[in-house]
């Protein structure tokens, strides 16, 4: 569309708004500045339940409401009405018709407009008549006896259309026994709002500790924007069925903007379970525009005692040879449980879980980061934040044969290095994945059979030093 155009059906746009669309003479308008209350239960995967409350001068009978400023994203199968004693629902739908610049231009197919002309000497302007024959690619208009494609000025609208509006809107119809001022409820499922957990975890590697604190990031893609609301995050998961839904709005990408956190630890949310999902309640009264983001404190655990483990995990070629062997270095796995000494334990939602270090001097520094599952309360976490720089693990195939042996058998002989280049002692667990059925034939430390197709070992290289472990194992499949 032509820039002069398009700047000229905005600013039509803008003065339809401030006049206000019109409506049915018996539709009664429930902005949102008669809001007396505002719920949103926000979930993971980027939906929302919406409670609206809404004040309204009614009359005896039938009344159709308006409640303006719904979400764009909401799906309108999911609405309901709670209505105060004397109200029922009659009908209820929802208007995607919105005042927009397409919009306008559609609904003023084969009707009269102007075309404004500016001179451009004295700058006096002067407005011809225009019929729009078409605007499916591009406008076309009549202006007297020729046919223009792009109009040597701007639009004017001589009327704003009666079914655009310039917000989304919910509409139904309810009957009232009774005339006077009476409170409607809207509830709705919408896409647009959600909230994912993450966590800071700080490692004192000289006490082997971990403090440990919780925050959920709150976004807001909706289109409309939600002030002064209860607020209530669900964690755990939830079954959806796909349904189609108005899309995002392209100028939800990509403007973001954050609020400051809330990290005062009087203002964390309060737990409590709800139907085998986890609930955490905002306290106080919380604003989210749209395209906000903004962050809350979940949980603060300090103290929290952690191991570290190495582990070095590799499936046994069973019936091939091996080739020449990769150095590889193990993981390291923190482990601790999601509790805090002398208060109990917590759970901890999904989410990403970054792990800094602190040792001696100096700030604390980033040497990892993983995703945890949903979590119970007192379970044990394992994390794994990347790999041990100085450890080092090599696996060679000694021997391998199937001749003699019967169809689907083969055995084969590994020895395993540990490789330990820091000043302490390095344990290594040494997990081998064995297909089929499998027997060790010989080995130089016991092992353990983890799960059904797991072999573990413990090797410890001293300091500066190295160990080996050798086996010999027979597999059928």
């Amino acid at each position: 569309m032509h820039r002069s155009l398009a700047a000229s059906l905005i600013a039509a746009i803008a003065a339809g708004i401030a006049a206000g669309p019109a409506v049915a003479a018996d539709e009664v308008a429930l902005p949102a500045d008669q809001r007396t209350a505002l719920s949103l239960s926000i979930y993971a995967d980027g939906w929302a339940l919406i409670w609206d409350r809404r004040a309204a001068t009614l009359v005896d009978g039938a009344n159709r409401v308006a409640f303006e400023g719904v979400s764009r994203q909401m799906l309108p199968s999911s609405a309901m009405l709670e209505a105060a004693p004397g109200l029922r629902l009659v009908d209820i739908d929802y208007n995607f018709a919105l005042l927009t610049p397409d919009a306008l231009l559609r609904r003023s197919l084969g009707k009269t407009v102007g075309v404004v002309r500016m001179h451009p000497t004295t700058g006096e302007e002067t407005i011809d008549k225009a019929t729009v024959l078409a605007v499916s690619q591009g406008v076309v208009l009549k202006i007297g006896d020729r046919v223009e494609t792009s109009p040597p000025g701007r639009l004017v609208f001589y009327d704003l259309p009666a079914d655009l509006r310039a917000q989304p809107t919910m509409l139904a119809t309810v009957a009232s026994d009774g005339g006077g001022r009476k409170e409607l409820g809207l509830g709705y499922l919408t896409r647009g709002l959600g909230w994912a957990a993450d966590y800071v975890a700080q490692w004192d590697t000289a006490s082997s500790r971990i403090d440990l604190t919780g925050r959920a990031t709150l976004t807001n893609t909706t289109g409309v924007d939600f002030p002064g609301a209860d607020v209530a995050l669900i964690a755990g998961s939830v079954r959806r069925e796909e349904q189609p839904v108005p899309a995002a709005p392209p100028e939800a990408m990509g403007r973001m903007r954050a609020a400051p956190m809330m990290a005062d630890a009087k203002a964390m949310p309060v737990r409590e379970t709800f139907a085998d999902l986890h609930l955490y309640r905002v306290p106080g009264k919380v604003g989210l525009a749209d395209q906000q983001t903004r962050q809350v404190t979940l949980l603060a655990a300090n103290g929290l005692p952690v191991t570290r483990d190495y582990v070095s995990e590799a499936g046994i070629a069973a019936f091939r040879q091996g080739g020449e062997p990769q150095p590889t270095h193990p993981e390291v796995r923190l482990r601790f449980a999601a509790g805090q000494p002398g208060s109990g334990a917590t759970p901890l939602p999904a989410g990403i879980i970054r792990v800094y270090a602190t040792s001696g001097e100096g700030p604390p520094r980033l040497v990892g980061e993983d995703r945890i599952d949903h979590t119970p309360a007192g379970a044990p976490v394992t994390v794994s934040p990347g790999e041990a720089f100085d450890v080092t693990v090599l696996r060679r195939q000694t021997d391998f044969k199937t001749a003699g042996l019967p169809e689907n058998v083969s055995e084969s002989a590994w020895t395993i290095e540990v490789r330990n280049a820091s000043g302490k002692a390095a344990t290594v667990r040494i997990v081998e994945i064995a297909p089929g059925d499998w027997t060790v034939l010989s080995e130089t430390a016991p092992h353990e059979k983890q799960t059904v197709d797991r072999l573990v070992w413990q090797v410890t290289a001293p300091p500066n030093g190295s160990a080996q472990l050798s086996y010999r194992v027979r597999v059928q499949l």
